[in-house]
């Protein structure tokens, strides 16, 4: 609305600083809207966001199935994958440098979820917490918030 609307003004003879101040825009933004308007024409006033096909994706969908295929095994140094295990994989293996954003984004496409450890206490026992769980009643163990079964 507000493009046509300086437009319209801008026909009946209103400055800049008047249309800007009807529209509560700047007076740049109505000298911009107008010249596009005088090159383009009534075109130039549609929304043109749902055109835009936004950036292309950073791995191909081979690179992508390379990835989906190299997830599937262990990483090279054992243990589970990370997103910085992912991301040194990828610029090893594809020659592709990438932040850490794409790669966790890219797993989250995937379907991968992120897996992490139970936290522990350095100092815990762990013989100790078992030992406990053995030879505690059952009635002292936690139930939830509300003391439910």
């Amino acid at each position: 609305m507000g493009l046509t609307l300086a437009v319209y003004h801008a026909k009946r003879g209103l400055t800049a600083k008047e249309i800007a101040r009807i529209t509560l825009n700047t007076p740049r933004w109505v000298q911009e809207t107008v010249r596009r308007y005088n090159l383009e024409g009534p075109e130039a006033l549609k929304d043109k966001r749902h055109q835009n096909p936004g950036q292309k994706p950073k791995l191909t969908p081979e690179e992508q199935r390379k990835v989906l295929e190299a997830l599937q095994a262990p990483p090279p140094d054992g243990g589970l994958w990370t997103g910085p295990k992912l991301r040194d994989w990828v610029e090893r293996e594809l020659g592709k440098k990438l932040s850490l954003y794409p790669i966790y984004r890219l797993l989250h496409e995937m379907g991968f979820a992120l897996r992490v450890p139970r936290p522990r206490h350095a100092k815990a026992d762990g013989a100790a917490g078992e030992a406990f769980k053995k030879t505690s009643s059952p009635k002292s163990r936690r139930r939830g918030l509300r003391g439910g079964g």
